[in-house]
């Protein structure tokens, strides 16, 4: 879908979602790569490369496996957008952060504070 269909997707991953530490690994990995090591069997990325290897040879670029694989991955890349909603109280999120640095480091991050009441009635 991202790279194939060249479809823009927003990936949204709260704090709530965090099942397991190792979620945020994946997205770490996301962030700081592009990629998740082995997220693809062998015969599901030929079929990724296969899709993209006629729109890599009209570009004029050699259509090898390895560089339809990662015109593939940079199409992802380019189409993926991860949202990540954390509440900032308490130590959770700055042990996160320096566990997996791609949070900090490969993230715009916004504070969000409460709104003042005057501000809340002009708007």
């Amino acid at each position: 879908m991202l790279g194939s269909e060249n479809k823009q997707v927003v990936f949204l991953f709260t704090d709530a979602h965090v099942i397991d530490e190792g979620f945020l690994e994946l997205i770490n990995n996301m962030l700081t790569s592009g990629m998740v090591p082995a997220l693809y069997a062998d015969d599901e990325k030929d079929v990724q490369i296969n899709a993209v290897r006629d729109e890599v040879a009209k570009k004029g670029l050699v259509d090898t496996k390895d560089a339809c694989w990662n015109y593939f991955v940079e199409k992802c890349r380019a189409n993926l957008h991860v949202v990540l909603a954390m509440s900032p109280v308490g130590e959770t999120l700055r042990t996160r952060c320096r566990n997996f640095p791609g949070m900090v480091n490969n993230c715009v991050i916004d504070w969000f504070t409460p709104w003042p009441v005057q501000a809340l009635e002009s708007v």
